[in-house]
């Protein structure tokens, strides 16, 4: 069965590409602002709101622009929301083992029934992607927004927006859901190895005046 948001990144999603290197609050080193620039995309998306021309140009918005200040907004937010949820949830997922009950791989599997649903209902989802095991990994863990998949019986194809790479609607996950049920990311002829994911709380905002085209 295939679910379609109607979401492209070439279309919804910005045109530059994660570049930025910050610490939220001081504190935790980000993976640039992955989640900043997903949770921003999405409120445009589900605001129905154009991007403006800053947001598709190919350079990372001026310091302090309301589009910087906007995406660095909602950075903090994709950490920080409903009391840490999504970063408790990265903290957990990463010190998991990869198989058995109470594994990573069986983490990521039960995350395939909220990711169907969010589809299903015509929404992206946010999805939080494990890199691997110890506090080194927790920083180098990512975000990207799912907007379509295929379920089949044996694997799962989601297409997802990465903002490590822009305008590219060919980034897709590849889940096999025997064994270890490892997640593989493919741009292009790239592949990268994940540990697992799982669909983040999210709550929409609407992009300030200056954000909108």
């Amino acid at each position: 069965m295939r679910l379609d948001t109607g979401f492209r990144p070439s279309r919804n999603g910005f045109g530059f590409a994660n570049a930025w290197h910050d610490a939220i609050l001081g504190i935790v080193a980000s993976r640039g602002r992955c989640g900043g620039m997903v949770f921003a995309a999405l409120d445009h998306f589900i605001g129905e709101t154009t991007l403006e021309p800053e947001a598709v140009a190919r350079d990372l918005p001026p310091h302090r622009s309301p589009l910087e200040r906007f995406i660095w907004r909602r950075q903090v937010d994709s950490v920080v929301i409903h009391a840490g949820a999504n970063l408790a949830r990265f903290a957990a997922l990463t010190y998991l083992p990869a198989t058995g009950p109470g594994g990573i791989a069986s983490a990521t599997r039960r995350e395939l029934l909220p990711l169907f649903d969010c589809l299903r209902a015509g929404v992206p989802a946010p999805l939080g992607m494990v890199s691997g095991i110890s506090l080194r990994h927790l920083v180098r863990n990512h975000q990207v927004l799912a907007y379509a998949a295929e379920f089949g019986d044996s694997s799962v194809t989601v297409e997802i927006y990465d903002p490590n790479h822009p305008m590219r609607d060919d980034v897709v996950l590849f889940v096999d859901l025997g064994g270890d049920a490892t997640v593989i990311e493919t741009v292009g002829a790239k592949r990268v190895a994940w540990r697992g994911f799982f669909v983040e709380r999210y709550s929409p905002v609407t992009p300030p005046a200056g954000c909108v085209g």
